[in-house]
């Protein structure tokens, strides 16, 4: 027999609830649903069936070794572990939803009952360690949402299959294998998500993916974003004067400040990659003891901001776009000065870029005395 295929755009929002609430019966009904995350195309079945369970493992040639877990939220992690640890609360904080499965050490149990109840722990983990992954693709979200008890999923393909990106590649390798295939296009990366695991002695990349180790580096670390319109004058200033004070806060060279777990990055909401600071810029910041020839400009993406541990923007347009890219980044979106905008000094001579970049070094400076003492309290 065939497998059933649901064909829909993931951008109709009624079309897309339609066939995650599809899928979602199906699962509950002990059937093998095929649908796309933002990596590649995944195949799941419901953990507490035990039937679906096994059909799962012969189509993958996986007898024993766990699948991961896919979540709807990342607050779900508390289901399966407790306590998660610093490192894995970063990622979950800053790139998840999104394309990095985390295995974590369970402590011998589930905190849920009702999976621990289940004799799930068994199933879901191997060694003491589970996977989750929490997907960016709202198809797939709605449809996990919607089911109750754990769902596990692998790449649809059979083993030693390149991982598919399209429904056509499932339907290659699947057809009349699985039950059910949501298909809703290709999928954002094409590519495999990174396993990550992490524990109290830190983080290990088990499987690269779309994530590279600098990727990871970047969410560890605490990451100041500078936020303005093309990334040529003020931002890059303020990445540059935000790398001279936290050098002299630490009393270390800039190279130094990836071993205090420190970033500094910039961005333009309108920018055109690959281009320069502005010499009026680099001119301003020699005359303050920084140097930014080595800048190249960036467009402000979700990801950026979502990596972040502070967005400071320079007018309050910048913070609104910043916040219409990513909405759930909201509370961490501010300006730079609170007492208003920062105006673009494009065109002026560099007297006027010097002034702005001492507004900008004074505001900067305020925040970081301003959030020591909130620390101190």
């Amino acid at each position: 027999m065939s497998t059933r295929v649901i064909e829909v755009d993931p951008n109709d929002p009624k079309a897309a609830t339609a066939a995650a609430t599809q899928g979602a019966e199906a699962l509950q009904a002990g059937q093998l649903v095929a649908f796309a995350t933002e990596t590649v195309y995944g195949v799941a079945a419901v953990a507490s069936d035990g039937e679906a369970m096994e059909r799962l493992r012969e189509l993958k040639n996986r007898p024993e070794r766990p699948f991961s877990v896919h979540i709807p939220w990342p607050q779900d992690v508390r289901r399966y572990v407790a306590d998660v640890g610093s490192s894995a609360e970063k990622v979950i904080h800053k790139a998840w939803p999104g394309p990095i499965t985390l295995v974590l050490d369970t402590g011998g149990e589930f905190p849920d009952p009702r999976l621990q109840g289940a004799g799930l722990h068994d199933v879901l983990t191997g060694e003491g360690r589970v996977g989750l992954r929490c997907p960016d693709a709202p198809i797939a979200r709605m449809m996990l949402e919607s089911v109750e008890g754990a769902v596990v999923a692998s790449s649809a393909n059979l083993s030693g299959h390149p991982s598919p990106r399209s429904g056509r590649e499932v339907l290659a390798d699947l057809d009349g294998r699985i039950d059910l295939l949501i298909d809703s296009g290709a999928t954002v990366y094409g590519g495999d998500s990174t396993i990550l695991a992490c524990n109290s002695d830190g983080w290990e990349i088990l499987r690269a993916g779309v994530r590279d180790s600098a990727d990871i580096e970047r969410i560890m670390a605490t990451m100041y974003l500078f936020v303005c319109t093309g990334n040529t004058c003020r931002s890059p200033m303020a990445a540059g004067l935000a790398v001279k004070a936290l050098c002299d806060k630490f009393n270390c060279d800039a190279n130094g400040l990836a071993e205090h777990g420190l970033c500094v990055e910039s961005a333009g909401v309108f920018a055109f990659p690959g281009g320069r600071a502005s010499p009026q810029a680099v001119e301003a910041l020699e005359k303050l003891g920084a140097d930014i020839t080595q800048h190249v400009s960036q467009k402000l993406t979700s990801e950026l901001i979502n990596c972040s541990d502070v967005v400071f923007c320079f007018t309050g347009l910048h913070v609104s776009e910043a916040r219409c890219l990513a909405p759930s980044a909201t509370a961490k979106i501010r300006l730079l000065d609170p007492d208003g905008d920062i105006p673009d000094p494009i065109g002026a001579d560099v007297s006027v870029y010097l002034d702005i970049a001492r507004r900008i070094d004074r505001s900067f400076r305020t925040y970081l005395t301003e959030a020591e003492e909130v620390e101190r309290e």
